[in-house]
């Protein structure tokens, strides 16, 4: 089965973009971080594992709100958990 995977955009203060990437990077959920331009900062390309008991858009939810919006310079997020994915081989 494959692990949940969950886009999240993310403001931070100005000019602590780099900051801010250095300590998602630290997190073993966030797989990718890339700064980008326009109205958002950064994208995070987070995995959480699937399991049983908890639903995935709940463990992506604890995710962003426990470890994530918690990081220092951060002033917002915008989380998307896609529906439908496609995976080349």
């Amino acid at each position: 089965m494959r692990p949940q995977k969950a886009f999240v955009l993310i403001k931070t203060d100005p000019g602590r973009e780099r900051e801010v990437a250095d300590k998602l990077n630290k997190l073993p959920e966030v797989k990718e971080v890339h700064i980008i331009t326009g109205e958002w900062d950064i994208l995070a390309v987070v995995e959480t594992e699937r399991e049983l008991v908890l639903p995935t858009d709940e463990k992506v939810l604890e995710l962003v709100m426990d470890k994530i919006t918690t990081l220092p310079y951060l002033q917002d997020t915008n989380t998307m958990i896609p529906s439908f994915s496609k995976y080349k081989n």
